[in-house]
């Protein structure tokens, strides 16, 4: 009995007297039991999430409707059979404008164009006014704002015709296209 007891003692103390402890990054001994040793725990962050493009623009126009009228008088003179013409004319409208309001999370340019109808033969032209600073015809539309849609990015544009129409063109008819092409930026 004392023999074995002899043995356990001795594996005991052989145990007490060093330990390894391994760490990635290195190794340190414990020389002392009891004893301790701290590890530094290291973590990062890696965003594995993706946030794709999102495009919802919201398109709103009028009823685009212009009339071309002449007021005034033309007198007529016996004596040449010329008109003295006193009239003055111009054009009226209802409902001239486009508005485009971004709800994307992404910045969208958009770009107002007239193109007058190719069957129409008078010198018919328009052009946009705009309720946003822009470039020619182009004007820049923010991302949306998260949890905050009323906020979102808009321009109104405003188009004014110029030019002569026809008296023969009596009733509304259609005489060319805005044209709104958007691009993300």
């Amino acid at each position: 009995m004392k023999k074995l007891f002899c043995i356990i003692l001795a594996i005991t103390l052989v145990c007490a007297m060093s330990v390894t402890a391994f760490a990635a990054g290195g190794d340190d001994t414990i020389t002392v039991v009891p004893g301790s040793k701290d590890i530094d725990v290291n973590a990062k962050y890696v965003d594995g999430s993706a946030t794709p493009d999102v495009f919802s623009v919201d398109i709103e126009w009028g009823a685009l409707e212009f009339t071309y009228s002449s007021a005034g008088t033309r007198v007529w003179d016996p004596a040449t059979h010329t008109y003295t013409d006193n009239t003055t004319a111009g054009w009226a409208e209802s409902g001239n404008t486009v508005k485009v309001t971004n709800h994307s999370n992404k910045g969208v340019a958009a770009n107002f164009t007239f193109t007058k109808l190719g069957s129409i033969t008078e010198s018919i032209t328009g052009s946009f006014e705009y309720n946003k600073v822009g470039t020619a015809n182009i004007r820049y539309l923010l991302a949306g704002t998260e949890d905050s849609p009323s906020t979102a990015d808009s321009v109104t544009a405003t188009l004014t015709l110029s030019g002569v129409l026809a008296s023969s063109r009596a009733a509304f008819e259609k005489v060319g296209t805005i044209t709104v092409t958007l691009s993300s930026w």
